[in-house]
C-alpha cells in the first residue's frame, strides 16, 4: 500500500478536536515553555554540565516527529512554521562531526555522561541521534528541505565513522535495545538516498542484533518464538523491529517481513491489553491482564510497529486493532485538552499526568519534558498513516470519524456521523478522477453491517473489506453497535470487559455516585443487545443500564481524577 498524500484533510470529530488542542496547548510555545528542549544541545560543553537523563536528548526529536503527525492531520500553517523554525535553531548546534546529541566532547556516542566520561554503558546518546535524524527525515518530506535529509545524512556519517571497520560495533555502548534503534532510520535512509553505505551499516548493527545481548530478534522470531519469551523484550525494541520490517522495503528479502510480522503478532496474542495498549510495567510479560503500567510510549511504539505492519500487508487485522488502540489507549492517555498526557493508563485506576507519575525526568529549563510527553502527539497523529490507504486500482477507508479528505491521486470524499457513538456513516465521494475502486474496511466486531449504494443494499462479512460499486456518490454505512463482551483472565478470571464497536466502556465513579465503587452490580447479559451509546454534550460516550450504572467510553474514563474499572461481572 502506498502513503497517501494530502491536497487536504479537516477531521472534524472528537480526534480531530483533540489534534487542534494538542496543537494549541501542547505543541505551540515548546520551545519557551520547556527552553531546554533546544539549549542542552547548546549547552552540552559549558561547565558545570547539566543534569542529564541517559535519554534527554530524545526530547527534541520525539517533538519534532510527533509535530510532523501532527501537521499532516490538521495542515495548520502556524504549527509548520513553528516547527520548522524549531527545526531551523536545533540544527544550528549540530557539530561539524555530525553529532547532534547532549552530551560533552569527550562522551560522544560512547554511553557516558558528561561528568563521568570514563563510565560507558549508561546514556541512550544513539537513541537521541535516532528519534532527531527520524524526525529530519519526515519533516524533509513535509517541506522538501534538502538541509533536513543533509543534516541527518550528517549524523549518519559520524556513526559510519565511528563504528565497525576496524572499530568498535555500535553494541559497545550499552543499552541495546535503544541504541541500536538506528537501524531503523539506515534502512530509511538508504530507502531514499540508495547509498550503499547505509545499508551496509545496518547490516552491521544486525550482526550486533543476533546476540542475546541485542536481543537476537530475527532469529528468534523466525524459529516461532512469543516476543515475551526474548532476552530483550523492552518497549523500545519495537523500533528496531521497525528496521526488521525497514529491511525487507530495502531488500525485498521475505525473512525481514515474516520476522517483523511474527513479533507484531505476538505482541498482539500475549501482551495488548482490554484498551488495546502495549506493554506490562515497559515491556511484555505474556500476561495481557496484569494491571501494571501500560506507557504511554510504548503504546505510541507498538502502534507504530502496526501501521508498518499494516503497509507491508494490508492485513485489516492490523487496522482492526489500530482502530481499537486509537479510541481507547491512545485517546484515554489524552487530556481531552490536549495540554498533558499520562505515562501510565491503566485498565483500573486512576489517569495522572505524566509529570505526576515521573516526575523524576523534570530538569531546570524543562519542567514538562519527558519521554511520554513529548512522544503522545505522534499516537495520537499518526492516524493519518492508516486512516486511508491507497494501491494502484483501490483506495481503503479505514476510519469512520467525521472528515473532509482529498488526495493527490484524485479521491475526494466527505464522512459524516457520529462515529463510534453512532453506527451510521454517511460517505459522498466527490472526486474519483483516477476511477478507483474504493474498499470499506468493515471491522471483526461489526457482526451484522449494512452498506446502502442507491437502492442497492449489502450484507458485508465482518473482518474484510468490501469493495463498494459506486466510486463516487452517496454510500450508507450502518455498523452493528450491539454491544459485546470479552472474558477477562488471570487475575481478572471471571470478569469482562464490555465494548459497543471499538469502544471499551469503563466504570468511572464520576457518572456512578451513588455505588460503593468496590461494590459494582452485576450488568444483566440480556440488556447488553439493547443498550444503545449516547454521546453526551460533554463530547463523552455513555452506555447505560437497568441496574442504575452507566458506563463510559474508555478514552474519557477517569478524566477528573476519579477512579475507574474495566474488567465487570455480567450474568
Amino acid at each position: 500500500m502506498e502513503s497517501v498524500k494530502y491536497k487536504a484533510l479537516k477531521l472534524t470529530g472528537e480526534t480531530g478536536k483533540l489534534a487542534e488542542n494538542i496543537t494549541d496547548n501542547w505543541l505551540m510555545g515548546i520551545r519557551e515553555s520547556n527552553p531546554a528542549i533546544i539549549d542542552m544541545f547548546r549547552d552540552r560543553d559549558l561547565l558545570p554540565y547539566r543534569d542529564m537523563l541517559p535519554w534527554s536528548g530524545e526530547f527534541a526529536g520525539k517533538y519534532i516527529t510527533g509535530a510532523a503527525f501532527v501537521y499532516k492531520l490538521t495542515g495548520r500553517q502556524d504549527l509548520y512554521s513553528y516547527v520548522t523554525d524549531f527545526i531551523d535553531e536545533l540544527l544550528t548546534y549540530q557539530d561539524g562531526d555530525g553529532y547532534m546529541g547532549c552530551f560533552s566532547k569527550q562522551c560522544r556516542l560512547s554511553g557516558a555522561f558528561s561528568q563521568s566520561p570514563e563510565k560507558t554503558g549508561e546514556t541512550w546518546d544513539a537513541w537521541a541521534h535516532y528519534h532527531i535524524m527520524y524526525g529530519l527525515v519526515l519533516w524533509y518530506g513535509i517541506t522538501g528541505r534538502r538541509q533536513y535529509l543533509a543534516a541527518a545524512e550528517k549524523a549518519a556519517g559520524l556513526f559510519i565513522r565511528k563504528f565497525y571497520n576496524g572499530s568498535p560495533p555500535l553494541v559497545s555502548i550499552g543499552w541495546s535495545e535503544t541504541n541500536l534503534a538506528v537501524y531503523h532510520v539506515f534502512g530509511i535512509l538508504y530507502e531514499k538516498t540508495k547509498k550503499p553505505e547505509y545499508l551496509d551499516f545496518a547490516r552491521n548493527i544486525e550482526k550486533d542484533l543476533e546476540s542475546d545481548a541485542a536481543g537476537n530478534y530475527i532469529s528468534n522470531a523466525l524459529n516461532g518464538c512469543e516476543y515475551y519469551l526474548t532476552p530483550k523484550p523492552r518497549w523500545e525494541s519495537m523500533h528496531i523491529i521497525m528496521g526488521i520490517a525497514q529491511m525487507y522495503r530495502c531488500t525485498g528479502e521475505k525473512k525481514y517481513l515474516d520476522a517483523a510480522c511474527q513479533i507484531f503478532y505476538s505482541i498482539l496474542k500475549t501482551d495488548v491489553h482490554n484498551t488495546g495498549g502495549f506493554s506490562t510495567d515497559e515491556q511484555a510479560t505474556g500476561n495481557p491482564y496484569k494491571n501494571g503500567a501500560i506507557e504511554t510510549c510504548c503504546v505510541v511504539a507498538y502502534n507504530a510497529l502496526a501501521i508498518e505492519i499494516y503497509k507491508l500487508t494490508g492485513d485489516l487485522r492490523a487496522a482492526d486493532f489500530l482502530e481499537r488502540s486509537h479510541f481507547n489507549a491512545v485517546l484515554g492517555y489524552c487530556s481531552p485538552s490536549g495540554r498533558w498526557s499520562t505515562y501510565n493508563t491503566p485498565m483500573e485506576g486512576v489517569k495522572c499526568a505524566n509529570f505526576h507519575s515521573i516526575w523524576f525526568q523534570c530538569r531546570p529549563g524543562s519542567p514538562e519534558l519527558n519521554c511520554c510527553s513529548v512522544n503522545a502527539p505522534r499516537g495520537v497523529a499518526d492516524l493519518c498513516e492508516w486512516l486511508i490507504r491507497e494501491t494502484e486500482d483501490t483506495v481503503f477507508l479505514n476510519f469512520y470519524e467525521s472528515m473532509h479528505v482529498e488526495t493527490e491521486s484524485g479521491f475526494a470524499a466527505d464522512i459524516k456521523g457520529d462515529y463510534p457513538a453512532c453506527g451510521r456513516v454517511d460517505i459522498t465521494v466527490t472526486e474519483n478522477s483516477s476511477g478507483k475502486k474504493l474498499a470499506l474496511r468493515i471491522p471483526a466486531w461489526s457482526k451484522n453491517t449494512s452498506v446502502q449504494t442507491g437502492n442497492k443494499t449489502y450484507r458485508p462479512a465482518a473482518g474484510e473489506y468490501f469493495i463498494s460499486d459506486a466510486p463516487t456518490g452517496n454510500i450508507t454505512v450502518t455498523f452493528d453497535l450491539t454491544p459485546y463482551t470479552e472474558a477477562g483472565g488471570g487475575e481478572y478470571g471471571g470478569k469482562c470487559s464490555i465494548y459497543a464497536g471499538p469502544v471499551l466502556y469503563a466504570y468511572d465513579l464520576a457518572a456512578n455516585r451513588d455505588f460503593d465503587f468496590d461494590s459494582i452490580p452485576p450488568f444483566p447479559e440480556y440488556e447488553l443487545k439493547t443498550a444503545v451509546p449516547v454521546r453526551e454534550k460533554d463530547g463523552r460516550i455513555s452506555l447505560g443500564f437497568s441496574n442504575g450504572v452507566t458506563l463510559t467510553n474508555f478514552g474519557r474514563a477517569g478524566d477528573s481524577g476519579t477512579p475507574y474499572k474495566t474488567w465487570l461481572s455480567v450474568e
